[in-house]
């Protein structure tokens, strides 16, 4: 049960900041062989695979079905913050959720019968399963709240091989169920799916597309959100042309988050975008950094996180410190290494309950994820990268 009382809006705010990871300005200590694939220090664990294929209307059934206790469990924890910070009725919410629903099912022609099919599989309402893939917004629309977690990419002249590579820690409530899903769509694409429930789904295609997520929030109180993330993420995504889903991209991508896309040739950017605006960054010295704060500097008038999440300034620039130690090296062991970081512990990159924040806002990290696009493959760990095995899944 989240807290009903003893917490005030702006300390809701400054708590939700799950996605804070810690900002230290230690240089990255040479790379520790324990640290890699060694089950004798680290918990393996190996994640169910939950196989999925057909229409989009048959892909949602089946996730529903598989997913339906955790899509409840998410949709309750939407709900009780939004109710937690303004006492908003469910009912009410539900109506927000379903404000976004005509952009957004007009944006991608799939996301309708996707939807209804999840709805179906889980035994939910159509507004109760589209809520649970608004997440972010009803956050942002509530409680100017848009939190993720922070990302280090690398191409070119960052890896050895001048291949993309990327990774992040999915930072969030704790509790919060992890699961991946293998999706052979009907046109042929197979995607690798890693859900973070109600916020966003990291995704690796059979045409070497991957994305990382980072929550941005633009104070732009005249201004809402138009096409939500999962009315533009998911047909992002099925792109087998990293073009056309840097397009899509373009189109839509305004405020929640900035979506990292690194693919198998090589390619790697970031979209990052106000409510009324985007830009499009490219890497510096074959490194791309994202933590909550705009990069972009006309942004950074209307950039909440310095108000809301204070830290997350200093946890670019140290991404950024990490990443420049390791030009031309940058492996999945030694991103790895960089994610299990505990600078500024217990709000680190490798994050952990902080005993001071109440026991329904604590966040830590779930999971960690690696991308190799090139491999289409997906390392994952299953719980802090600091205690758990990354294992490796194809797509």
């Amino acid at each position: 049960m989240l807290p009903k009382d003893g917490i005030s809006r702006r300390q809701w705010l400054r708590l939700a900041g799950m996605a804070s990871l810690g900002a230290g300005l230690a240089t990255l200590p040479p790379w520790a062989p324990s640290v890699w694939g060694d089950a004798t220090m680290k918990k393996s664990v190996q994640l169910p695979v939950m196989e999925l294929a057909g229409s989009p209307a048959e892909v949602g059934r089946g996730w529903g079905q598989a997913l339906a206790g955790p899509m409840r469990q998410g949709l309750d924890r939407i709900l009780a913050v939004v109710h937690l910070v303004h006492k908003t009725p469910r009912a009410e919410v539900l109506a927000m959720a379903m404000k976004l629903w005509p952009a957004a099912t007009q944006f991608d022609p799939e996301l309708e019968p996707f939807v209804r099919g999840q709805a179906e599989g889980a035994q939910m309402s159509l507004e109760e399963a589209w809520a649970t893939r608004c997440g972010l917004e009803l956050l942002f629309l509530n409680s100017n709240l848009a939190a993720m977690c922070t990302t280090m990419a690398g191409t070119g002249p960052a890896t050895p091989d001048h291949k993309a590579i990327m990774g992040q820690n999915m930072d969030w409530f704790t509790g919060t169920p992890l699961a991946l899903l293998r999706i052979k769509r009907s046109d042929g694409l197979r995607q690798l799916v890693l859900p973070l429930l109600g916020l966003g789904e990291y995704t690796l295609n059979s045409a070497g597309l991957g994305c990382c997520l980072n929550g941005v929030a633009a104070m732009q109180p005249s201004l809402k959100p138009k096409v939500p993330l999962a009315g533009y993420l998911p047909r992002a995504m099925r792109q087998k042309d990293p073009a056309r889903a840097r397009a899509i991209l373009e189109q839509a991508c305004r405020s929640i988050v900035a979506v990292t896309l690194a693919d198998a040739q090589g390619g790697l950017i970031c979209v990052e975008g106000t409510l009324d605006d985007y830009e499009v960054l490219k890497p510096q010295d074959g490194f791309l950094v994202h933590a909550n704060n705009y990069r972009t500097p006309r942004f950074q008038a209307v950039d909440g996180c310095r108000t809301i999440f204070p830290d997350s300034p200093a946890r670019t620039a140290r991404m950024q410190e990490l990443a420049d130690g390791l030009r031309g090296r940058l492996t999945p062991e030694t991103l790895a290494q960089a994610l299990t970081d505990h600078q500024g512990l217990p709000n680190s990159i490798c994050r952990h309950p902080d005993p001071e924040v109440p026991p329904g806002l604590r966040a830590e990290s779930l999971g960690s994820f690696i991308m190799l696009p090139a491999q289409r493959a997906m390392l994952v760990a299953a719980g802090n990268p600091c205690t758990h095995e990354y294992l490796r899944y194809e797509v």
